[in-house]
Formats: C-alpha cells, structure tokens, sequence
C-alpha cells in the first residue's frame, strides 16, 4: 500500500511540475519608459533642482500634490541642459517610485529653487508637460504595461511659455 502511495505522489507531482508552464515565474523584461526632453529658452538662474515627475491622477488641488499620488521621480536633470535622454529603469531617484504597470494620468518636468527635494506644491514650477499633439494644456496619460518599455515619452520645455499650472 506504501508503494503505491509514493507512486501516486510522484505521478502527482510530476503532472504539477510539467503543467505549470512557468506560472509562477516573473515576467521577463522591466516596466519602464523612456524619451527625450528638450529644453528652449534660457534656464532660470535660481533652479537648483529639475525632475521629470509622474503622478497617478492629475493635480486638482494642492493635497493631490503627495506621495500617495506620486508614481516616478526620474533623477535630477542637469542644470542648463539643452536635451536630456532618459529611461526610467535606469535613472529612477528612488528605488521606492519604481514605475508600476498601469495608466499614469499626469507626467510632468518640474524645477524648484529649494536645494532639497519637498513635496510642498509651493516649491515647484512646471516647465513641461507629457500631452496630446504638443498642447500642455491637455496631459497625456502615461501607459505602461507590464514587463514592456514605453518608448518616445517626449517632452519639450518651452522656458519663454510655461504650460498651465496646477493648483497651490
């Protein structure tokens, strides 16, 4: 009876492993996304920082400028940079706001004159938007799907004509 107990244990056992098909494996490949700023204009003289931000929803009020609400900070942007390449999953600030898959709703570049970084909305100034055909005033949605590389994420910062500001 013992036999073939351990029989019908490796039988089962076998059937599971074969059948899995890698279901409990990661995705390969990382969510991430990549682009191109470009900066026009003189930069302003008291900047001391520069990020390209992603938000979850956009910027309705000043509480909707938070942490809960924050998805990415790409890291600092050097100062008087005509183009900036980027790729999110190399150049994230945080390991804590790692893009996740999903539809991100306001993506933005942002400079402060606060040499620390604040999540204080009187801080920051937005200097470019992610959008539709180019108009800031209509953010595009930022998707990222899972294991995949969002590509051509451009943004063009115009300093002689900044898009319109969120609440603060």
């Amino acid at each position: 009876m013992s036999r073939l107990l351990v029989v019908i244990l490796i039988l089962g056992l076998t059937i599971l492993i074969v059948s899995c098909d890698k279901g409990i494996e990661p995705v390969d490949g990382l969510s991430a996304f990549s682009g191109k700023i470009t900066f026009n204009g003189a930069w302003p003289q008291e900047i001391k920082r520069t990020h390209l931000v992603v938000f979850r929803e956009p910027i309705k009020s000043v509480n909707d400028f938070s942490a809960s609400n924050l998805s990415f900070v790409l890291d600092s942007i050097p100062y008087g940079a005509k183009e900036f390449n980027y790729n999110s999953g190399e150049m994230q600030f945080n390991p804590l706001f790692s893009i996740k898959p999903g539809s991100h709703k306001y993506v933005v570049v942002a400079q402060s004159k606060t040499p620390e970084l604040t999540l204080n909305r009187i801080d920051w100034t937005v200097v470019g938007v992610y959008s539709e055909l180019g108009n800031p005033a209509k953010p595009k949605p930022l998707i990222i799907n899972t294991g995949k590389t969002t590509t051509g994420v451009d943004i063009t910062v115009n300093f002689q004509s900044l898009p319109p500001q969120p609440p603060m």
